[in-house]
């Protein structure tokens, strides 16, 4: 796997880059978040939402929406379209999340992947995730999703 993170940059989200988003949103999602929702929470954030982009060269490769909560974070989504996978952008995104998790005093994290989605379950493998639980038809009638958790450090493993 070549890993292509050089000129990428981690930033918040914002209304301009809705589009891409979105885009990247409809290509890795069966049941894509609407841009509505992306919309409200980008207009009236709260503290405890994050929101961000990795870019490079100015142009939205990939993103990651997550949630800390007291010492409590939860990864929502993180997505990079087809053309960029295995670069390590998955990787890059997930690593600055957890940086800032742990910056808030983030001391568990929790995400829920696709019993079928292997190369997630791979990455976060590598980060230290472990299954902690399974929430059955979490994606929809017999999809469903392993529980992951771990400490927020940032070390791969």
């Amino acid at each position: 796997m070549q890993m292509a993170t050089q000129n990428l940059t981690f930033e918040p989200m914002c209304l301009r880059d809705l589009q891409k988003v979105l885009e990247i949103e409809n290509e890795c999602f069966d049941d894509p978040w609407s841009e509505t929702y992306f919309t409200l929470s980008l207009r009236r954030p709260r503290s405890y939402e994050h929101f961000y982009v990795a870019r490079r060269e100015r142009v939205v490769i990939g993103y990651i929406v997550f949630t800390v909560l007291y010492e409590e974070a939860q990864i929502l989504n993180l997505a990079v379209p087809a053309a960029y996978r295995r670069q390590g952008i998955g990787r890059y995104l997930l690593a600055s999340a957890l940086e800032m998790i742990q910056a808030c005093d983030g001391h568990e994290v929790f995400l829920e992947v696709a019993v079928s989605n292997l190369p997630a379950q791979y990455l976060y493998r590598q980060f230290g995730f472990r299954i902690c639980g399974v929430r059955k038809n979490y994606y929809g009638r017999y999809k469903d999703a392993y529980v992951f958790r771990k400490g927020a450090e940032t070390d791969a493993t």
